[in-house]
């Protein structure tokens, strides 16, 4: 199996999360943060997607607003929204997320509604997890040991009060 032969449909998450025009960035920020995601949907009133509000929006909004926080994510978000086609080829997505400089793609079905959502973070997951990188890199990452050793870390540092103090879904722990 190769990455050409692998389509978005195979990688992309379908819990997509959607928030209002209505709502502020500090709004989205919250979401994004309990959802643990890096993006939402920002949808009209007949739930029609206007533009994508990421992280790095939020971020970009915050430092250049005096009060960003109360800022509607209209005036945050990226638009117009950038998608992918459920049959796309992988390969493809990354080139078009290379070329566009983004790192979220929503992903439609047959050029109607958003089904799903891949990130260049899932695309990288789904390469490594499925060993479709030269047998000579994946060996030299140790990737499946350094994971579980920064899970004890954070495991010895939370339970002394040492790490931040936000709820974490406790699959992560």
């Amino acid at each position: 199996m190769g990455i050409m032969s692998i389509t978005v449909k195979d990688v992309m998450r379908t819990d997509v999360k959607y928030i209002d025009t209505t709502a502020t960035l500090h709004d989205a920020i919250k979401e994004m943060s309990s959802s643990w995601i890096s993006s939402l949907i920002v949808v009209d009133s007949n739930n029609e997607p206007l533009g994508i509000i990421t992280e790095k929006d939020a971020v970009r909004a915050l430092a250049w607003s005096v009060n960003g926080f109360d800022l509607k994510v209209t005036n945050a978000m990226s638009t117009p929204i950038v998608t992918v086609e459920d049959t796309t080829c992988l390969d493809t997505a990354l080139t078009v997320m290379v070329e566009r400089g983004i790192n979220h793609l929503p992903v439609t079905s047959k050029g109607n509604n958003i089904v799903g959502m891949i990130t260049s973070r899932d695309i990288i997951r789904f390469i490594v997890k499925n060993r479709l990188l030269a047998p000579e890199v994946i060996e030299g990452m140790n990737i499946k040991r350094r994971s579980e050793d920064d899970v004890s870390r954070l495991k010895d540092m939370l339970s002394q009060g040492l790490g931040p103090s936000i709820d974490r879904p406790p699959s992560l722990l």
